[in-house]
């Protein structure tokens, strides 16, 4: 009798054991995943460059780009709240690729001339240069060759000297237009030069003097053209025009901006 009502009370435990294992408890709510709404969203812009102008901007074997602009640049995006990328563009295109979107400044020593402010809006300017001739140490070459046309001369695609070229001494006729050598860098003019397949080369001043550093090349005259260098943007595009205007105005009043000229050994 006693072995029947413990047999009994066994099966009663495990029925209970058993009615409890399939009530299921009732699950715990989904945690309510929160929206993070970024509190510092920075524009991102794009800056085209020539890659081979220094001291304004070059690229260096790594592909890394610095130079006296890439620095004013990063300096300025740094204040006024946006990053900024580097980009090297061929020089001739660099207005175009602006104007299509591809980039959204060119800051790499553009002087302001009416043809691009057609095409362009410009920051104030920030620096002045003039434009250098080089030729050959113990070149007989005068600037008086220059001028009355009888040099072979060769110019960077793009650049307001190869302008000055233009219509100062072939569509004046002092100079046939086969003398004009075109070059898509600074440093492949430089070296034809050196190679005496023209008589001279024309480049910016500042970047003239880096250019021939050392490679049996002289400065032998300058011309007076006192080009502003500015920043270009698209005309479409005020906003940043007036960040970047007033980021100049902040730089060029910070002593930063007497460092930045003494690093890269401009006046």
């Amino acid at each position: 009798m006693m072995t029947r009502k413990v047999i009994v009370l066994i099966a009663l435990v495990l029925l209970l054991l058993i009615v409890a294992g399939c009530i299921s408890a009732p699950r715990a709510p989904a945690p309510i995943q929160a929206t993070v709404t970024p509190t510092d969203v920075r524009p991102h812009y794009l800056v085209g460059v020539d890659a081979d102008f220094p001291p304004f901007a070059s690229k260096d074997s790594g592909g890394n780009i610095s130079g006296f602009d890439i620095d004013a640049a990063r300096w300025i995006a740094e204040r006024k709240g946006f990053e900024v990328e580097f980009v090297g563009v061929p020089w001739e295109d660099a207005i175009s690729l602006l104007e299509a979107g591809k980039i959204d400044m060119i800051a790499s020593g553009m002087t302001i001339t009416e043809k691009r402010q057609a095409r362009v809006n410009f920051s104030q300017p920030y620096y002045t240069v003039n434009m250098s001739i080089a030729a050959r140490e113990g070149s007989t070459i005068t600037m008086q060759d220059l001028y009355d046309g009888r040099l072979r001369i060769g110019g960077q695609s793009g650049t307001n000297e190869v302008d000055w070229v233009n219509d100062t001494l072939i569509k004046t006729g002092k100079m046939p237009a086969f003398n004009l050598s075109l070059y898509p860098d600074s440093t492949t003019l430089t070296r034809d030069l050196q190679n005496r397949t023209i008589d001279a080369s024309v480049i910016q001043s500042a970047g003239q003097q880096r250019a021939i550093s050392g490679g049996g090349l002289v400065i032998i005259g300058t011309i007076p053209s006192q080009e502003k260098i500015a920043i270009a943007v698209r005309k479409t595009d005020p906003e940043l025009l007036a960040a970047i205007d007033d980021g100049l105005l902040q730089l060029m009043k910070d002593p930063y901006w007497e460092q930045l000229k003494q690093k890269y050994g401009l006046e």
